[in-house]
């Protein structure tokens, strides 16, 4: 079976009443209302290397199907390191999965359901790996009760990006690199997120916890950018000031104005 996505998603009933309300509203109206944007790893939840297990899982099956032993430690390693140059931007899923195939079984061994097997067992694997971050369910309860629209811009493939959100509770789009075609940092992402929440970039405050991707991105689409720290770790001298910088997720309701 392959596994399909499109932009889709099951809205709350609180973002259907803003829908109606910004659809009633006048374009100076909606000019003046204000959205949030998030990323989603490590911002909203964190996937347990839930990627890196479902390949271990998929190498060891193709291996065991033609008597090859799999070295677990080695598949890890070689699809940790093709993961973080997808994610990076610098190859497609696909060719990092082909390299991370070749690298972990004798080419007989991979048949041409390999990354498709690979999908499959990651997204099965969500609800046992992925966890929200604490306040998480609180802070988009108090989003929705108060109106406020929010989505997600996360770099990443479908249906996985999806599927986590879905386990942590989240009501609003998802918007995934892979099918926009386009990833953060870049300004057509943050783009594409202004357009789903119907405001003015201006308007629109970004919640992220990569200083590059996340929050240089987003200041650079005219966006507000909260950097969420909650690793304690240094920010990068040489980029631009986040406008806000909170340690606790539910501290976005301390600086965005709802």
């Amino acid at each position: 079976m392959v596994l399909r996505f499109t932009l889709a998603y099951i809205p709350s009933e609180a973002w259907l009443r803003h829908s109606a309300q910004s659809d009633a509203c006048s374009a100076s109206e909606r000019a003046a209302m204000t959205a949030i944007g998030f990323d989603f790893d490590h911002t909203l939840g964190t996937d347990n290397q839930v990627e890196r297990f479902a390949f271990v899982k998929a190498a060891s099956d193709l291996g065991a199907a033609h008597g090859v032993a799999v070295n677990g430690l080695a598949a890890f390693e070689a699809i940790d390191r093709e993961i973080r140059s997808f994610r990076a931007g610098q190859c497609s899923l696909e060719v990092a999965l082909r390299r991370a195939f070749a690298a972990t079984l004798p080419e007989a061994a991979i048949d041409h359901r390999a990354a498709e097997r690979f999908r499959e067992l990651a997204v099965q694997m969500v609800p046992s790996y992925v966890r929200a971050l604490p306040g998480v369910d609180a802070l988009l309860h108090a989003l929705d009760d108060a109106l406020v629209p929010y989505a997600i811009l996360t770099n990443g493939w479908n249906p996985l990006q999806q599927r986590k959100a879905d386990a942590v509770g989240f009501r609003g789009p998802v918007l995934v690199s892979e099918d926009l075609g386009v990833r953060k940092p870049g300004a057509g992402a943050f783009a594409k997120l202004g357009e789903v929440l119907g405001v003015d970039s201006t308007d629109v405050w970004y919640v992220g916890d990569d200083p590059h991707a996340d929050v240089g991105g987003a200041l650079s689409a005219g966006m507000r950018a909260i950097w969420f720290d909650w690793e304690g770790r240094p920010y990068p001298a040489e980029l631009a000031a986040p406008t806000a910088t909170i340690h606790r997720i539910a501290d976005v309701l301390s600086v965005v104005p709802v």
